[in-house]
């Protein structure tokens, strides 16, 4: 079973990832803040789609999460030493299953939507680097605010996501603790099956 902790990482990356524009004109902190605009936008305008259609739902997480992230790097990180000791076929097939994961996962964390804003603090962002991290805040309906911060990379003219951590839990190290478990004990092959296939009592 996936932990609060990453359930919640989840829903808040749902709240901020996905904005149309991401590209060399943009830096990244003007990603965000679009992203988050544009989020919320569709949130409320697909309230009642998400509600009543659960295929739905998966459809347009895949087309919110899919062009925003950087899956071979975040892959890369999250396998650790099992990404340099497999083979191209694996890194492919664990690549596709980790991000069709995420696609399910977040289609439940939508659920969880009840109305948080975001908020980007003042920061200074290097303007000469490849890889930074933008600082946001999720301002809860009833609750503290909550410290996001997110970590881009510059590749191939785009800037997209590759790790978020929240209250000092990232998601990508969360995800690794729990593969390195399974790979582990079981092997590559079999981790990439239960991903693939989110084998009740182990990812979802």
């Amino acid at each position: 079973m996936i932990n609060k902790p990453t359930q919640r990482l989840i829903l808040l990356f749902v709240i901020m990832i996905t904005s149309s524009v991401l590209g060399a004109t943009m830096g990244p902190r003007t990603v965000v803040e679009h992203a988050t605009q544009q989020v919320l936008n569709t949130l409320e305008n697909n309230a009642e789609r998400i509600k009543n259609d659960p295929e739905a739902v998966q459809a347009l997480v895949a087309d919110i999460v899919l062009p925003r992230f950087d899956f071979e790097l975040m892959s890369r990180f999250v396998l650790g030493r099992y990404w340099r000791d497999a083979s191209d076929a694996q890194r492919e097939a664990f690549t596709q299953a980790f991000r069709d994961l995420l696609v399910r996962t977040y289609a439940r964390a939508l659920d969880g939507y009840s109305g948080e804003d975001v908020r980007i603090p003042p920061q200074r962002i290097p303007d000469d680097t490849d890889r930074v991290n933008v600082q946001t805040e999720i301002l809860q309906v009833d609750g503290p605010v909550i410290p996001v911060d997110y970590a881009l990379f510059f590749r191939n003219a785009q800037w997209k996501v590759f790790d978020v951590t929240i209250e000092g839990v990232s998601l990508v190290q969360n995800y690794r603790a729990q593969f390195s478990d399974i790979a582990r004990a079981d092997g590559l092959d079999a981790l990439i099956e239960r991903v693939r296939t989110g084998a009740p009592g182990q990812l979802e």
